[in-house]
């Protein structure tokens, strides 16, 4: 099955990314590499593309082959990670501002050895994976906004926070390398899991979407809440694979 083969091998790719990196990440300091970006050094290194900036003094996403940054936490951005902990309602009121910020360097990734957002759910998976459709499908033609989280224009992982949330799933507001992570691949997919893709406006993790059936996924496109099929010739080239949220698959 082409979906199945696509998704392991989008597992043993990233498996083999975080197993070739152990060396290079207890290191101080990383020397730039062909194909690096921010974005892959930073989660290399366990840290979040604002952490690898500030610590770099770095003021733009621009980095040069050969170029040393510092990867190696000092101890207040431990004590930050620890504040970033807090309860989900403390989160949610420091979200506030998400709207005037980018949905891809503003929130703090999560790693899987994190706690799972949610241990208690209302509802059962597969009636938030059912739900999620329900309410994705009637934003269709929603603008795309920048950051967007409301029905007044989304970013494609506003989009699925906003359609999640209102499902039952409680969540943090996440950018969609974070969804990556605090996701997990699946074989056979159901509508409501997660669509994600590669090297679209930025390389590396960079767009999701939520799977319909039918090998279509209805998401945030550049103008738009669009459905789009995934073996079209755009999309086909960057899809990574199939996954569900970790706390989905806590619960039957």
């Amino acid at each position: 099955m082409k979906k199945k083969v696509f998704s392991v091998m989008a597992t043993v790719a990233f498996a083999t990314f975080i197993a070739t990196g152990n060396a290079e990440a207890a290191t101080e300091q990383y020397t730039v590499k062909t194909g690096d970006s921010l974005w892959k050094i930073a989660s290399l290194h366990k840290l979040t593309v604002d952490e690898l900036k500030k610590m770099n003094n770095l003021t733009s996403d621009t980095i040069k082959v050969s170029q040393n940054l510092l990867v190696k936490k000092p101890s207040d951005i431990k004590q930050y990670d620890k504040q970033n902990d807090a309860s989900m309602t403390e989160i949610n009121k420091n979200l506030t501002t998400a709207k005037q910020t980018s949905s891809t360097s503003f929130f703090k990734p999560v790693v899987e050895k994190d706690k799972p957002f949610l241990t208690n759910l209302s509802k059962t998976a597969k009636e938030i994976q059912v739900a999620s459709v329900e309410v994705a499908m009637p934003l269709l033609d929603t603008p795309y906004v920048w950051a967007g989280v409301t029905p007044e224009g989304f970013d494609c992982s506003g989009f699925i926070y906003y359609v999640f949330t209102n499902a039952g799933l409680k969540m943090p507001r996440l950018d969609t390398v974070s969804m990556f992570i605090n996701s997990h691949p699946v074989d056979e997919p159901v509508p409501g899991d997660l669509v994600f893709f590669e090297n679209t406006y930025r390389s590396g993790i960079s767009h999701a979407g939520i799977y319909v059936g039918d090998g279509k996924f209805i998401h945030a496109g550049t103008k738009k809440v669009e459905i789009s099929t995934i073996d079209s010739a755009y999309w086909k080239d960057k899809f990574v694979g199939f996954t569900r949220f970790t706390q989905l698959q806590s619960v039957k």
